[in-house]
């Protein structure tokens, strides 16, 4: 039976995003941090899971005040321990990347790319309005991939509708829908369930039961997957249909009254 009890619970993994962090208020509010310290008192593992690479997630307070088990990145490709040191990486090819920048030029499609540094393909007034919505530091660079740059993620800003079937055309990638019209570009088989998975078998848990708050698609397979997965009420409505529950949104103290409901805290 794929819902076990919630005392069974052993871990919370949460999305950054629209989830642990509020973009309305610009932060973690005092409740959600305070819960997460409560969770480790009780012994339960907790870890952010997001579609941020690491260097975006530390342009935010999500490290401040909380002791975490783990860090997801990049939608799953990448995962750290518990001291942020890097344990599994999922990444492109050189040979991959170069098809994807190739793509991008011939189609004009401005791209976003962190890792090793940040930088914009070229100068696109919506990437950069979409950036700075989600509190995203803008990159001082523009300019074309090196095959030295370390890729952790790829951004563009299209929207959902736009034809991406030139990128789907190298077999390795798959785009995903994440925050408002962001499209990332991933590795086939990466998803945040892996990133998960891999943390959990780092931790020796490896089948534990598990909480997942979320507020994006690419959270679907994360909430689908998870022993109780929780959406925010600021979700994107196509992922309400693989929620457990639906908690209130992230700009009130939805978090933390979940997790008591669920009796992890009191």
């Amino acid at each position: 039976m794929k819902k076990k009890i919630k005392e069974q619970i052993q871990a919370v993994f949460l999305d950054i995003d629209g989830t642990y962090y509020d973009h309305e208020k610009d932060k973690v509010l005092p409740s959600t941090m305070k819960a997460m310290r409560k969770l480790k008192e009780r012994g339960y593992k907790i870890a952010l899971c997001s579609g941020r690479p690491l260097r975006m997630a530390q342009e935010l307070s999500i490290f401040d005040g909380v002791q975490w088990d783990g860090f997801i990145g990049s939608a799953g490709n990448t995962v750290y321990d518990e001291q942020i040191q890097l344990i599994e990486k999922n990444g492109f090819s050189n040979a991959e990347l170069k098809r994807i920048f190739s793509i991008a030029k011939e189609k004009n499609l401005c791209l976003y790319v962190n890792g090793s540094s940040a930088f914009l393909t070229q100068k696109d007034p919506e990437a950069m309005r979409v950036l700075e919505h989600f509190h995203v530091q803008i990159p001082n660079e523009i300019r074309d991939w090196d095959p030295e740059d370390v890729v952790d993620m790829i951004s563009l800003f299209k929207g959902y509708d736009y034809d991406y079937s030139d990128f789907l055309q190298i077999p390795t990638v798959k785009t995903q829908k994440s925050s408002g019209c962001i499209v990332d570009l991933i590795k086939e088989g990466v998803s945040k369930v892996k990133g998960i998975e891999s943390l959990l078998k780092y931790w020796h848990m490896e089948q534990a039961p598990y909480m997942a708050f979320g507020d994006s698609l690419n959270d679907k397979e994360m909430i689908q997957e998870a022993t109780i997965g929780v959406a925010m009420e600021n979700s994107d409505p196509d992922l309400f249909a693989y929620a457990d529950f639906i908690c209130g949104p992230s700009d009130q103290d939805s978090i933390a009254w979940t997790l008591r409901q669920f009796r992890l805290i009191d």
